[in-house]
C-alpha cells in the first residue's frame, strides 16, 4: 500500500514540475492527478508555452523576448 501511494506520488509531483517547466501548470497538476505515469509521457510529447525557436540562430528563447540574446536579433514573437 505504501508503495503504490509513493509511487503515485512521485509521478503526481513529477507532472506537476513539468507542467511549471513548460508553462502549463494546470494541466501538470491534471494529468499527473489523473493518469499519474501516463500524464508525465504526456506532458513530456507536448508544446512548450514559454518558450520559441530564434528564427535566425535557432535557440530557444522567452516567448516574450524582444531580442534573442544569442545572436541579439530583433525577434518578432508570434502569439
Amino acid at each position: 500500500m505504501v508503495f503504490w501511494l509513493c509511487f503515485y506520488l512521485f509521478f503526481f509531483f513529477l507532472a506537476v514540475g513539468i507542467g511549471y517547466h513548460k508553462g502549463n501548470l494546470v494541466a501538470g497538476i491534471l494529468l499527473g492527478y489523473v493518469l499519474g505515469p501516463i500524464g508525465v509521457l504526456l506532458l513530456c510529447l507536448s508544446k512548450d508555452r514559454k518558450h520559441i525557436t530564434c528564427p535566425y540562430c535557432e535557440a530557444q528563447i522567452h516567448k516574450r523576448s524582444y531580442f534573442c540574446p544569442k545572436c541579439r536579433e530583433k525577434v518578432m514573437a508570434v502569439a
